[in-house]
């Protein structure tokens, strides 16, 4: 066996950066801004949106330039023509960074998911979207995949060893190494390294191939003799619940949806795998196999449709029911095609679910819109039962509410303002909901805490959280109060330590929620109880301090609602111990009423603290 000279890995680590080289230089751009973010807590959330937004735009961007590279290469391109195309992939790029919000947001995330698989079974199909030989399809595709095992065995072997080294001088020489060398090392190996080697052993072959004859055994003896009697005991076991389903009556339970589609995934990926020996003298079997395992779906899938079908029903589309109801309509139109078509072109699996990733990312069929539109109907629905919604307009209750319902019209607005935010309302009320909102003094931007719960108060509708405690008979009745205006300075009174935008949450049951701090030598321990509706400090090695929230909550009217507004002074609490003192500036804070009391459940503010004996 002859080793590659480090002459010949230098020559063709050259030649894959000028087939790749943008797709490189982005793979290395990512890496950077994604070692910028392994300091977290240097970094303002801004900072980090910020570099996530260009990790995956450069993510997204490299996808897009080996796509388009393999389909300039299967076009036999001119040089000058593949650099131009580039150009236009890196202007893209910056385009779409630049449009991407400000906030890490759930709809934003899918997105991103949908991009990447899109450009992933793009990757996989756009070298052989003409006539070309399906056997030329599946021999490029083998490659990638067993391309993708070596450079992530290599990655792995590689950073293993080298984190080894890290040890060993840690623990030899006492250099003290960060964990930023180990983080860093293999942001480096994944992002450059990983990306490098890959391509460059990226297939560049894409003639026809009548014939495969260099199947891999190993391949042939794991699906054969591994996969398939796999899948063979979980469809066994899905057709044993379609019969106690059948001889019960009972409705199949939505977990069900999950084992269908992931044993139907499989059981594709399986016979792909296996699509060259269909046609081997002692592999006759498969073809049977393939026709019984498309007919057999058909059963699962009906099973699957009656499960997010009652799902469906009761608690409308959202993003997770609309993709099981679109991979569950792909499963049926790929077992008809493969049942019915005599040519059976398995170009179509990924070529069908890149157009299907691409189109639900946008336009009003997309994931987005269709959840968005379910949503808004059932709590139009709930408003208007109730007479909350008049020609359009929220309007005062002329019922009450059940408890029951209040549940699911706050799930409902939970879901909404959390996925396509409060903004998606705004035509029921005749407020600006944006002034209702609270913003952060520091950053600008709006607080998501709170946001329904605010929105429920203008629906004249007591809110009544997902996980609120129903051991009580008297119903929760919520209410906020916060600092008015909320960019009020705050008096340091020559108190040193500033414990800055702490968030604290917590409730009946679970008595504290804390967070540490580090106050010079002193481990500081701040916990909310929201039994007694007070702050305690720890200090490490000191008694702990009290500081009562009953002086504000005395100063909110009889009956609490939400968005009452304090002056500064009246949100402030000083407090002192043997050993320290400080201020609490409480910028909101939230909570709920039960047997006639008061209970904070969340708090967020500011704290100023120092030793006693400091001066004033």
């Amino acid at each position: 066996m002859k080793f590659p000279s480090l002459s010949s890995l230098t020559h063709r680590a050259g030649h894959t950066f000028l087939r790749f080289p943008l797709a490189i230089l982005l793979a290395a751009l990512a890496t950077s801004f994604a070692i910028r973010m392994v300091p977290v807590l240097d970094s303002s959330d801004k900072v980090r949106v910020r570099c996530t937004n260009a990790i995956v735009s450069c993510y997204l961007g490299m996808l897009l330039s080996i796509a388009l590279t393999v389909w300039a290469e299967r076009r036999n391109w001119a040089r000058g023509k593949s650099v131009m195309l580039q150009s236009v992939i890196l202007v893209l790029v910056v385009v779409y960074f630049f449009t991407m919000p400000d906030e890490l947001q759930k709809k934003t995330v899918i997105r991103w998911v949908l991009y990447a698989l899109g450009l992933h079974w793009m990757i996989a199909v756009i070298g052989f979207l003409g006539g070309e030989h399906i056997n030329s399809f599946w021999q490029y595709n083998k490659k990638l995949f067993l391309r993708i095992l070596t450079s992530v065995l290599y990655t792995t072997v590689l950073y293993a060893g080298l984190a080894l080294a890290f040890l060993a001088i840690d623990n030899l020489f006492n250099v003290n190494l960060s964990y930023k060398w180990y983080a860093d090392t293999w942001l480096l190996l994944v992002g450059v390294f990983n990306t490098w080697f890959f391509l460059s052993g990226f297939p560049a072959d894409y003639a026809d191939v009548p014939v495969i004859d260099d199947y891999p055994k190993g391949l042939k003896i794991f699906t054969q003799y591994v996969l398939l009697p796999i899948l063979t005991v979980y469809m066994v076991i899905l057709y044993a619940y379609l019969f106690k389903i059948v001889i019960t009556a009972h409705w199949p339970t939505g977990w069900v949806a999950y084992l269908v589609l992931g044993f139907s995934v499989a059981g594709i990926l399986a016979l792909l795998l296996i699509y060259p020996l269909r046609n081997d003298e002692g592999s006759r079997w498969i073809n049977g196999y393939s026709r019984f395992f498309y007919f057999a779906l058909f059963p699962l899938l009906v099973m699957l449709g009656f499960a997010i079908w009652k799902r469906v029903a009761a608690y409308g589309i959202t993003e997770l029911r609309y993709f099981v109801l679109l991979l569950a309509a792909w499963l049926f139109s790929i077992a008809v095609y493969f049942l019915r078509s005599r040519n059976k072109n398995i170009r179509h699996i990924p070529l069908s679910l890149c157009l299907l990733a691409f189109l639900s990312s946008f336009g009003p069929w997309s994931v987005f819109n269709v959840s968005r539109y379910s949503q808004q109907a059932r709590l139009k629905g709930y408003l208007e039962k109730y007479g909350l919604l008049k020609d359009g307009k929220v309007t005062a209750a002329q019922t009450a509410v059940p408890e029951e319902d209040r549940k699911e019209i706050s799930t409902i607005t939970d879901y909404i303002v959390e996925t396509h935010g409060y903004q998606s309302l705004q035509p029921w009320f005749p407020q600006n909901l944006d002034s209702m909102m609270r913003k952060d003094s520091q950053v600008g931007r709006l607080i998501q805490g709170g946001q329904a719960e605010r929105i429920m108060a203008l629906m004249h509708v007591p809110y009544k959280g997902r996980y609120e405690w129903d051991g009580a008979v008297e119903p929760v009745e919520r209410f906020s109060c916060s600092m008015q205006p909320e960019d009020a300075a705050l008096s340091t009174e020559g108190l040193p330590y500033l414990v800055p935008r702490f968030d604290l949450i917590g409730d009946v049951k679970d008595e504290f929620k804390c967070l540490g701090y580090k106050i010079g030598d002193v481990s500081l321990t701040v916990c909310l109880d929201s039994t007694t509706s007070e702050l305690r400090l720890l200090p490490s090695g000191d008694s702990a301090l009290h500081v009562p929230l009953a002086t504000i909550l005395q100063k909110l009217p009889r009956y609490a609602t939400y968005g009452v507004k304090l002056p500064p002074e009246e949100m402030t609490l000083p407090f002192k111990g043997p050993h320290w003192k400080g201020r609490l500036f409480v910028r909101e804070l939230f909570g709920m009423k039960r047997d006639g009391v008061l209970h904070v459940t969340r708090l967020m503010g500011d704290m100023l603290i120092g030793q006693a004996g400091g001066g004033q």
